[in-house]
């Protein structure tokens, strides 16, 4: 018994050293993050300036991400760390998340009608900034968690049933329509059902589900591949967690050896909570040339730089 006494206290000495040193890595990662953004907020475009604006407004106007004791750090996380959640609703500073940048690139497009999915919504964040600048757009949410009541609530989204599949979805037509599908990215059998909800080829595709490799080429070989228009950017979150960065270079090559147009660029930008965390590595797979957008836009983005 002296023994396991003994064991349980050298364990819960390491418990609170890591979480000291997490804690302590973070606040470094923070300093960084000022300081590297307080040297390119001089340089933000005025487009960009005022795009940033109106998605903070947005934000303003989110009064819950989800209710009261729904989020459990350990059993009910929607993807979310414990510090991330507690930031979710502060105000963000203007620079660049990788909202704004998404919301830009929407501009370039000529198409109607535009479709835009997004593969691991979790509390919906970024999904309501893009929903807020578009018109007559399909938005698409996957996500393995249930729906959060207040996104529900807010637009008006009815359960429905696939005829073909009996597999439920949600679905709402307001000034966009908006399905939302509740599966796991790594599932071929879910993801073979959602592809037959798709009213056809994706625009804009936003990754930020399971930050692996093995799982950004699963939602790739499952969902995307076929499903892209003429035009399209694929955008990849965290780039630099795990082994993330090697399955998007393994997509790159194999659009790219289907259409030499095809271009992969990186950047680093904010992410949900902004300034409270470091700054976040972007992968973006498209047949736009983002570098003479960001020139003609006069858009800088820290280590900004295309890959060949």
């Amino acid at each position: 018994m002296k023994n396991l006494s003994q064991m349980n206290k050298q364990f819960f000495r390491l418990e609170y050293f890591n979480y000291q040193l997490s804690k302590l890595t973070r606040i470094i990662q923070v300093i960084i993050t000022k300081l590297i953004t307080f040297l390119y907020k001089k340089k933000v475009s005025s487009e960009l300036l005022l795009l940033m604006k109106k998605n903070r407004d947005s934000l303003r106007g989110i009064k819950e991400y989800l209710p009261e004791g729904e989020y459990d750090s350990r059993d009910n996380n929607y993807g979310i760390q414990n510090y991330i959640f507690y930031n979710l609703t502060k105000e963000i500073d203007l620079f660049p998340t990788y909202t704004d940048i998404l919301t830009l690139l929407f501009r370039e497009f000529k198409e109607d009608n535009l479709i835009y999915l997004e593969i691991g919504t979790s509390v919906f964040k970024n999904f309501q900034q893009i929903e807020s600048n578009l018109e007559n757009a399909i938005l698409y949410g996957y996500d393995m968690n249930d729906l959060i009541p207040s996104i529900k609530e807010k637009y008006n989204l009815i359960q429905k049933e696939n005829k073909n599949t009996r597999q439920n979805y949600y679905y709402s037509k307001g000034l966009n329509e908006i399905y939302y599908f509740k599966n796991n990215v790594l599932s071929k059998e879910g993801s073979d059902i959602f592809k037959k909800l798709l009213a056809g080829k994706v625009n804009v595709i936003f990754s930020d589900a399971l930050h692996s490799k093995k799982g950004v080429l699963s939602e790739y070989e499952n969902i995307i591949k076929g499903n892209l228009s003429d035009n399209f950017c694929y955008c990849f979150d965290d780039l630099n967690m795990y082994d993330v960065e090697e399955g998007v270079k393994k997509i790159y090559k194999n659009l790219k050896s289907e259409n030499e147009k095809i271009k992969y660029f990186s950047f680093w930008t904010y992410g949900w909570i902004g300034q409270y965390e470091k700054l976040h590595k972007i992968g973006l797979i498209t047949t736009f040339d983002i570098s003479s957008i960001f020139k003609k836009k006069g858009i800088n983005l820290p280590l900004f730089k295309e890959i060949s």
